[in-house]
């Protein structure tokens, strides 16, 4: 006599042997599924099992308005996909214009044009040229001598009143509408009065 029970996670029965009973110790032997001596009544119940596995998945899945409300699922036209495809293609091209190039990067020390050892000599250069220079400079009784620095006798001292020494930044009190005005206007600058090479015009907008 064979039974099957059902796993939970794949449904898949196995078979438990005749001389198998409940009441065995847990050290006894292992049930296993063997597919070869398997009846064809165990192995339609094997599939009937896998398919109804396969069913109760199924039914778990979100339908599809579920999917377009979590906004995983986009209903988007071929038209409306294009069109987004080029925005975003615009998008990158404009980024991409306004990088800096080369020698604007090595100009601030963002891009190395030499190695590190190179730059570590150069430092040691410019140390001993620098050392060199200081060994040079003359004396402050020196330079007394030859009336280039003086010193007063008196030192005079004045009351200052207290003030604001916070620097006045007019660019906060900027309205969206004076932003716009300014952007307006430089991009008329540069569109009509800043001069650009026959080679370059391709760059700018």
């Amino acid at each position: 006599m064979t039974s099957t029970i059902e796993n939970k996670e794949n449904a898949r029965p196995y078979v438990i042997r005749e001389d198998e009973s409940d009441s065995d110790s847990n050290d006894g032997p292992i049930p296993y599924r063997d597919d070869e001596n398997m009846s064809e009544e165990n192995r339609l119940a094997l599939k009937i099992a896998r398919k109804e596995s396969l069913s109760l998945k199924l039914a778990l899945r979100p339908d599809r308005q579920e999917l377009i409300n979590r906004n995983i699922l986009q209903i988007q036209s071929d038209n409306e996909r294009q069109e987004a495809k080029e925005a975003i293609g615009a998008r990158l091209i404009r980024r991409l214009s306004m990088r800096p190039t080369q020698e604007e990067l090595e100009e601030r020390n963002i891009l190395k044009k030499q190695s590190p050892a190179e730059e570590k000599k150069q430092k040691e250069e410019k140390k001993r040229f620098l050392l060199r220079k200081l060994s040079f400079r003359p004396t402050v009784e020196e330079l007394k001598e030859k009336k280039i620095i003086r010193f007063n006798d008196y030192i005079e001292v004045t009351q200052a009143h207290d003030y604001d020494r916070r620097a006045d930044k007019p660019w906060t009190r900027l309205t969206p509408k004076d932003k716009a005005a300014i952007r307006k206007e430089l991009n008329e600058f540069k569109s009509s009065e800043m001069s650009v090479h026959e080679d370059s015009r391709h760059l700018t907008r």
